[in-house]
């Protein structure tokens, strides 16, 4: 990796198939909101050291990640004989996500549009290629998809859909991303959408609450007598989160849909083939 600057400055970067959705559910109370990082002020200067060293530190995460991507589910090595925790490979999408995170902000605060469409657009390749490849983990899995959607609808529109401000390197409040690139995101959306569908509907995929729902049976019968009242309740609540999750599943980049409905019909590529 190549060594980059830690010199400060004002909002630098090293600083910590489906139906469409209803344009209403984007601002229903029931949808988790985030809110995103703060960028810089203003965007790293094309061709500086600064630019070379934040593109050098993504790169060699991403490249870390893809790593312990192939090596998913590996036991050929150990966490003794490995204690690098890069040279072992996932084993879930949870941990994926949890390596994708940060790399995620760091690319959005660096408030480049041309550094923030070319990462986020891989990042989001790489999510959905991840996904069928583990059991589903709803919870970081809609999170970080979330997290995807507000950013790239918020370049779609060259302002933040938080506060409605100008983006830095937007500050005419227009976008950046050139129309092959909308019709990139439009096919990695789409076949995300689908992915997740795929995934979520397979027997015995939702990890973290089927496991977790197990537990907490299991440790109840041997502490308690398990009433049928008791049975009942346990499978409401599993119903009621398998609900929830399917609320999640169709507002999977809703507002990023919508805004890239409007910016390829203005620019006459609504019916454009598209690939990721």
């Amino acid at each position: 990796m190549a060594s980059s600057s830690r010199e400060q400055e004002p909002g630098g970067f090293l600083q910590p198939m489906l139906p469409s959705p209803p344009a209403s559910s984007v601002n229903s109370p029931s949808a988790a909101r985030f809110v995103l990082l703060q960028p810089r002020s203003r965007p790293l200067r094309s061709g500086s050291s600064k630019e070379s060293d934040f593109i050098n530190h993504v790169e060699q995460k991403l490249l870390a990640i893809s790593r312990r991507y192939e090596n998913r589910f590996s036991t050929t090595l150990s966490e003794e004989e490995n204690p690098d925790v890069e040279g072992r490979g996932y084993k879930n999408i949870g941990e994926e996500i949890q390596d994708l995170n940060p790399v995620v902000d760091l690319v959005w605060i660096s408030g480049t549009p041309s550094l923030q469409i070319a990462f986020l657009l891989t990042i989001a390749l790489t999510m959905m290629t991840s996904l069928p490849s583990f059991p589903f983990m709803p919870r970081p899995t809609f999170q970080l998809l979330q997290k995807l959607d507000l950013m790239f609808a918020s370049l779609l529109k060259g302002v933040s859909v938080e506060t409605g401000e100008p983006l830095p390197g937007s500050e005419t409040g227009r976008s950046k991303l050139s129309t092959t690139e909308k019709v990139r995101m439009r096919g990695i959306v789409e076949r995300t959408r689908i992915a997740v569908v795929e995934v979520s509907g397979k027997d015995g995929s939702l990890a973290d609450v089927s496991t977790i729902s197990q537990s907490r049976m299991t440790d109840t019968e041997e502490d308690f007598n398990l009433t049928t009242e008791d049975e009942d309740m346990d499978v409401l609540e599993d119903e009621s989160s398998h609900r929830r999750w399917e609320m999640d599943i169709a507002r999977v980049y809703e507002r990023t849909i919508v805004e890239l409905g409007m910016a390829l019909d203005a620019s006459g590529s609504g019916n454009a083939g598209w690939a990721p």
